[in-house]
């Protein structure tokens, strides 16, 4: 038995700890209103997807294609800085503070030398990721990114729904983000389980929707916990949701708990039943590390 005493909590980021940065840089560098936006994911990408491509694919096609139209040029630097735009969920960034603090705070958990790191993993542009105030929160964020070649960008990796997972056994067996990128095939290293820097029982992933499934059902079949966040709107009096997304959250009880609504605030359920999931991780390997002793 494994006696790793570090917590991931590893994340999604698009409508899970922010706005959707695809659509923040469609409306930025590409000037597209709300109804070209729609247009861009309805018809454009929609139509490559019922062509074979993969949707992320498609849609990183679809930007490049636009951009060429348009002779826009946009550097590594340039989404970065688009990332200071993106709009923070209720209670980004101070939660992963607070979740620490949670963690410091509980002898036992001291006693085992509990520590807890904090992971993105996504289909967005990393840059954008790299750019936002919780970047030096997170001990490595892991997204689409690009090479520049004559003031063109050029993609250098693409995440799709199942290479999410790739990164979650990175993760679990200690391989950094760096050695990741220098050497992609040390994530197929053979490390035995209790040799692993963290456990999957030792993980808590949050995501909101179909892109997020393997990772929930990897997470969830080897012991981790999982939990479903989902926006929504009430007007007129009833609440207005994206079916697709709460559909693909609660069928096959996909997530240990939710889906919440993404508000991260000290009182709210989210934030709530996270530090719970927390404790109970914590409870667990605390009590692996009296047996062990």
């Amino acid at each position: 038995m494994s006696t790793a005493n570090i917590i991931a909590i590893i994340c999604d980021f698009d409508d899970t700890l922010g706005e959707d940065t695809t659509n923040l840089f469609l409306k930025e560098k590409l000037r597209m209103d709300e109804k070209d936006i729609r247009n861009f994911w309805k018809k454009d990408v929609k139509d490559l997807v019922s062509k074979g491509w993969d949707p992320h694919l498609a849609y990183i096609d679809q930007i490049l294609g636009h951009l060429k139209k348009k002779a826009s040029k946009v550097t590594n630097q340039e989404l970065r800085n688009l990332g200071k735009k993106v709009r923070l969920f209720p209670g980004v960034p101070d939660v992963f503070q607070r979740l620490r603090s949670s963690v410091k705070q509980r002898e036992e958990f001291q006693e085992a030398y509990i520590q807890i790191e904090f992971y993105i993993i996504t289909a967005g542009f990393e840059e954008i990721m790299r750019g936002t105030p919780i970047a030096n929160e997170m001990k490595d964020i892991f997204g689409c990114t690009f090479d520049e070649r004559n003031g063109d960008l050029v993609p250098k990796s693409v995440i799709t729904f199942t290479e999410k997972t790739k990164f979650l056994y990175a993760i679990n067996k200690g391989i950094t983000g760096t050695e990741l990128r220098r050497n992609p095939y040390r994530v197929n290293d053979v490390i035995h389980r209790e040799k692993r820097r963290i456990p999957f029982s030792n993980m808590i992933y949050i995501g909101d929707g179909p892109t997020d499934i393997p990772c929930f059902s990897t997470i969830q079949q080897n012991g981790g916990k999982t939990v479903g966040v989902l926006k929504y709107k009430i007007q007129a009096g009833s609440v207005n949701i994206d079916k697709l997304r709460a559909w693909a959250i609660a069928k096959g009880e996909r997530t240990t708990l939710g889906p919440f609504k993404p508000n991260y605030t000290k009182d709210s359920d989210l934030y709530l039943n996270l530090q719970m999931q927390l404790e109970r991780v914590g409870l667990d390997i605390t009590d692996r590390f009296r047996r062990g002793r």
